[in-house]
């Protein structure tokens, strides 16, 4: 099929791939031909012609059910207009509504041919002035809600800004998420950080943290600012509770980097309805109202715990 008459976009054509739902509707295609996509944000051109070095393969424009666009990868880069003003663009993905759910300055194929740091040299520095603080730097995505706020912002990984937060100015790591009225909902801390919670000072940082997306981060806030959850590789809990106490900590395994060094794993620190669970191999809850925590330093985030400190963030 060269070929697709759509409901909403017209006729699309130069078609070298054609994917249908069940029902038949068009689910997505790949061109060798250009062609134009009439969106709430603009008339758009996805990719067409043969891949090269740096371009993704495969759907370069795929559809909802109902025929509405879901994503599409873009010839080449584009201005679009969001809530935070006019932003390029190589690849964007959409809710139902037309409204743009993730933008993407840049979409290259990351590969043995096109590294990471090929493709952070491209990234431009942006911009932004938000209630969480005003900075700049190189992003690999933006989430936003069906509103048009932003939901969430992911950088890339050798970016560190600094934000405002419930507790104080904070270094960021790889991203942050918002709540729609732009308070902020959770972030990657770039650097151990103390963070205030319902049993004393615990210190946050995760040394497994990818940075794939920052919808969701080691530190999360609710709506109000109270601390809801927390990751920590530093901090282990003494619990005393009525029937005795005992001693929770990260648990030492074997390192990605060198299987012979033993790291702290991090474990997540839930705090919920006068509770709190730590999420470790298995789930321990305690109950707030009847136990006595103490968050003890087991591993000083200020002393590394290998040699190799310019390949490793196991501890921060």
């Amino acid at each position: 099929m060269s070929t697709c008459q759509t409901q909403k976009y017209g006729p699309l054509t130069g078609i070298t791939f054609f994917e249908t739902y069940t029902d038949g509707s068009p689910k997505g295609c790949a061109f060798d031909e250009p062609n134009t996509i009439n969106t709430p944000v603009g008339i758009l051109v996805p990719n067409y012609g043969p891949s090269n070095l740096r371009n993704r393969e495969g759907l370069a424009l795929e559809f909802f059910k109902n025929g509405q666009i879901k994503s599409i990868d873009l010839e080449s880069a584009t201005a679009v207009i969001t809530s935070l003003g006019s932003l390029s663009a190589e690849r964007i993905s959409f809710y139902e509504n037309g409204r743009i759910h993730r933008l993407f300055p840049l979409n290259g194929r990351i590969n043995g041919y096109w590294t990471e740091n090929d493709e952070y040299t491209l990234a431009k520095p942006i911009d932004f002035d938000l209630a969480v603080g005003s900075f700049s730097a190189k992003i690999v995505s933006l989430c936003f809600y069906e509103s048009g706020a932003l939901k969430s912002l992911t950088m890339w990984p050798q970016e560190t800004i600094e934000l405002n937060s419930p507790d104080g100015l904070v270094k960021v790591r790889y991203g942050f998420s918002l709540y729609e009225n732009g308070k902020l909902k959770s972030f990657e801390p770039a650097l151990p950080e103390p963070i205030v919670t319902p049993i004393g000072i615990v210190i946050a940082y995760d040394s497994t943290a990818h940075g794939i997306n920052c919808d969701e981060n080691s530190v999360n806030y609710s709506p109000t600012g109270v601390i809801r959850s927390l990751i920590t590789g530093n901090n282990g809990l003494m619990i005393t509770e009525p029937e005795g106490k005992k001693f929770i900590q990260p648990l030492m395994k074997p390192g990605t980097l060198d299987p012979d060094v033993m790291v702290p794993e991090p474990m997540t620190i839930i705090f919920t309805d006068g509770k709190m669970e730590i999420l470790q191999d298995e789930i321990v809850t305690v109950d707030l109202q009847t136990a006595t925590i103490r968050a003890i330093l087991v591993h000083d985030p200020m002393k590394k715990s290998c040699g190799d400190c310019s390949s490793c963030s196991s501890c921060g």
